[in-house]
C-alpha cells in the first residue's frame, strides 16, 4: 500500500513537471478591440499575427466583450493586425514577445469613410 501511495505522488509528480515545462518559453498575445468612438467592444473582430520565428499566421476571434487572445507563441518580434468589416484595418509592427512573457495589444477601431 504505502508504495503504491508513492507511485502515485511520483507519477503525479512526473505529470505535473512535464505539463509545467511544455508551458514555459510561450508567450501570449491578449488584449481588448473596442469602436474607437462609442468605446464599446467589437464582436468577431479577426487578430492575426505573423513572425519569422514560425511559418504561417495565427490568428483569433473577439468574443463578445472583444477580448482576444493567441496562446503558445515562441519568442520573437511579430507583427500584428486586426480586422473588421466596416472598420479600417489596424497594422502593428516590432512587437516584441519576451519568453513566457504576456503582452497586452488593446485596439480602437475607426470606422471606414464612405
Amino acid at each position: 500500500m504505502r508504495y503504491k501511495k508513492l507511485l502515485v505522488f511520483a507519477l503525479s509528480a512526473l505529470l505535473f513537471f512535464t505539463v509545467w515545462s511544455q508551458q514555459t518559453g510561450q508567450g501570449i498575445i491578449t488584449g481588448i478591440v473596442k469602436d474607437a468612438r462609442t468605446k464599446l467592444p467589437i464582436t468577431d473582430a479577426v487578430v492575426t499575427v505573423s513572425s519569422t520565428v514560425f511559418k504561417g499566421q495565427r490568428f483569433a476571434v473577439t468574443d463578445t466583450t472583444g477580448i482576444y487572445r493567441i496562446n503558445n507563441l515562441p519568442e520573437g518580434k511579430y507583427t500584428d493586425s486586426c480586422e473588421m468589416e466596416g472598420y479600417e484595418k489596424f497594422v502593428r509592427d516590432s512587437l516584441v514577445l519576451k519568453d513566457g512573457t504576456p503582452l497586452g495589444i488593446d485596439y480602437e477601431m475607426v470606422k471606414e469613410k464612405k
